[in-house]
């Protein structure tokens, strides 16, 4: 898959001294657990409004993903994961009896790569990791809005353009790795993220990541994903169905990395 950067005079309005971070600082009042993502920058407005009140309004700060893992060995997995922002994550169904739990703080061990994958995609890969990286204050730039993608042999109907942004994010979950330069690209019809892209330069030579987003639903006021998929140099690694969302309030901390299935 290759994009190809068109309107080329208005990309150039945005790339020119765009800084995500001075207008975040000038924007928001001090930072509070409980603010959500009410106040962003203005750049951020039409992707925030896409997602809908659950990241603006008390009471939906938590969701829980009910679903199926498919390796690209064919393997299935049921999965159940937990997210609540800022970025703290809880997956169960990878190790037996005993969940994966990222406090949003502190490095996670990872028994496998699909665990350490899941996190950084839950935590980093979303809109909402996104989004929590900018307000915290990381390097961002608008790269262009309506950027035309040329995909190899599409149907002739069919047209994608993204609005595009890079942001230097933290990759808190991973014990490895610090922080990667991601580029999200957001739908510019529905203003829904589409797909996250970086190179993992874990591994010599680096390998291409990309998270792609799709099947949105609306439940309750609010957009959800019903399929993620992880690509690697352009090959399938694994895909996540999801066929269960609910939103429920925030838990604290500690409760949160406590709290059982009968507790949600």
């Amino acid at each position: 898959m290759q994009t190809v950067w068109k309107d080329f005079g208005f990309l150039a309005i945005f790339v020119i001294a765009f800084s995500l971070p001075i207008l975040a600082a000038q924007q928001r009042p001090p930072y509070s657990h409980r603010d959500l993502l009410a106040v962003l920058p203005s750049a951020l407005d039409v992707h925030a409004t896409a997602i809908g009140n659950r990241i603006r309004v008390p009471g939906k700060e938590r969701t829980v993903f009910s679903g199926s893992l498919l390796t690209e060995r064919g393997e299935h997995t049921p999965l159940r994961i937990v997210v609540q922002l800022p970025n703290m994550v809880r997956l169960e169904g990878l190790r037996p009896n005993t969940p994966v739990i990222f406090d949003g703080t502190n490095p996670v061990p990872a028994n496998s790569r699909i665990e350490e994958q899941l996190l950084e995609i839950f935590s980093s890969d979303t809109a909402e990791g996104m989004m929590v990286s900018i307000r915290d204050g990381a390097a961002a730039t608008l790269v262009g809005r309506r950027v035309l993608e040329a995909l190899e042999n599409p149907p002739r109907e069919i047209v994608q353009r993204h609005d595009v942004f890079e942001v230097v994010v933290p990759v808190r979950s991973s014990p490895t790795t610090t922080e990667r330069l991601k580029r999200y690209f957001f739908d510019s019809e529905t203003g829904l993220l589409a797909k996250t892209q970086y190179l993992d330069e874990t591994f010599s030579p680096p390998v291409n990541i990309e998270t792609l987003f799709s099947d949105w639903r609306s439940e309750a006021g609010s957009a959800y994903p019903g399929r993620i998929e992880r690509r690697e140099n352009g090959y399938p690694a694994f895909s996540l169905t999801l066929s269960s969302i609910v939103a429920l309030p925030r838990l604290d901390p500690t409760s949160f990395v406590q709290a059982g299935p009968q507790e949600e």
